[in-house]
């Protein structure tokens, strides 16, 4: 083949390249964004283990971390899922996201960050645990922040390591995720 014919498949290449962009670039009415946004998929058999290793906060000391497995555990309930049948969820605190489990009088002893009187996570917590999320404090953060047991909100349950029993929770099913 001559240096013409690849030279005019080449420029019909090029043409091609340009042409499709702007046949989709048309304006069809359709957009993504105005669709309805999709819904949960997957109703049952949900096993989610949240590492809670964050101090970020709202503006009121809320984790945004625990925030977002309430927005969670919402979400499951408006799709009318019930925990412990449909859904199972366990948070992990390690790290920096270790003094969220903090009592009243640990928090305000040790969180230098403006916060209502108390630890502002302690009712969501609770609220959480109620409604049967598990939640465990890492000892290895204990340790090193200096927290001991009576420290920490009375239904959560210490484990020897955090990232031990994330790992303990994906191995037996659990999908790890850090929100």
């Amino acid at each position: 083949m001559g240096f013409a014919p690849i030279a005019v498949l080449a420029l019909f290449g090029f043409i091609l390249q340009l042409a499709v962009p702007i046949a989709y670039a048309q304006d069809n009415g359709f957009t993504e964004s105005s669709q309805p946004p999709l819904q949960i998929a997957n109703l049952t058999g949900i096993k989610v283990v949240a590492q809670i290793n964050s101090a970020d906060t709202i503006p009121n000391g809320i984790s945004k971390q625990v925030l977002a497995i309430k927005n969670l555990t919402d979400q499951y309930t408006a799709l009318g899922m019930t925990a412990g049948k449909d859904y199972e969820i366990a948070m992990v605190f390690r790290g920096d996201g270790a003094h969220f489990l903090l009592n009243d009088e640990m928090y305000d002893a040790r969180v230098k960050q403006p916060h209502p009187k108390g630890n502002p996570n302690r009712k969501l917590l609770e609220a959480l645990h109620k409604s049967g999320v598990q939640i465990y404090q890492c000892n290895v953060a204990m340790k090193l922040l200096g927290y001991e047991v009576k420290d920490i909100l009375p239904f959560s349950r210490l484990v020897v390591s955090g990232i031990g029993a994330i790992v303990d929770f994906e191995k037996s099913g659990y999908l790890p995720i850090t929100p």
